[in-house]
């Protein structure tokens, strides 16, 4: 089962002013979020380790006990999980198998971005739409291939012309050099967002699990 979680993290301190909100998380998080110069990203950084600290914690399992895996995707034994923030959104989600996730803040997208991020067939599917529309469907099509990417653990390291979406009535699937996958796409419902998940697993969570972060 793939579980999901959401927390919003406009509340939370600057880090870097409150060092006390890093208490108990993991020296590479705690690094990782006082390297960034600007404050949004220390909060979200601070965000992403206090939300997946709260996950694991409903698995009995220690913050500590995560690992590098393949491509150096952080992992731990038996459990799956991937990150994903956007403005003042941060999403977790955990699975017993392989899984990825990406949120996106719904903005304006500058030209030209589609044709160097996505396949031929991605473009035309795109080109059906018109405004608001087509902007919606350039973010929903990002965030399946972000990730899908980050469920791999390849990341920017899969060329983008390796795989595709194509989308039919009630399904969405994924193809790999020219084969179709077992991947699950499953989209969720987040005002102001897109966002998706992509996983081996074929069971999900209908609703997103809302959690509210305390630091002080």
């Amino acid at each position: 089962m793939v579980r999901v979680y959401i927390a919003d993290i406009s509340n939370l301190p600057d880090p870097k002013e409150y060092p006390d909100s890093l208490s108990g998380l993991s020296e590479d998080r705690v690094k990782k979020t006082l390297r960034y110069r600007q404050e949004k990203d220390r909060k979200q950084s601070l965000g992403a380790g206090l939300l997946l600290k709260r996950c694991l914690n409903e698995y009995q399992v220690n913050i500590e006990d995560i690992r590098c895996g393949k491509h150096g995707k952080p992992e731990i034994e038996g459990l799956y999980f991937n990150l994903s923030h956007s403005y003042d959104k941060v999403v977790c989600v955990i699975s017993e198998m392989p899984v990825g996730c990406d949120i996106e803040k719904i903005k304006d997208v500058k030209d030209g971005i589609a044709e160097r991020f996505f396949t031929e067939n991605e473009i035309q599917y795109l080109n059906q739409f018109q405004g608001d529309r087509k902007r919606d469907e350039f973010y929903r099509l990002w965030t399946m291939k972000e990730s899908y990417m980050k469920m791999t653990g390849e990341g920017m390291s899969l060329g983008l012309d390796r795989f595709e979406f194509v989308f039919s009535k009630d399904k969405v699937s994924v193809i790999r050099d020219g084969k179709m996958l077992s991947c699950s796409v499953k989209e969720y419902e987040v005002a102001g967002y897109k966002m998706t998940v992509c996983a081996e697993d074929t069971l999900f969570t209908e609703k997103i699990d809302t959690v509210t972060l305390f630091t002080l």
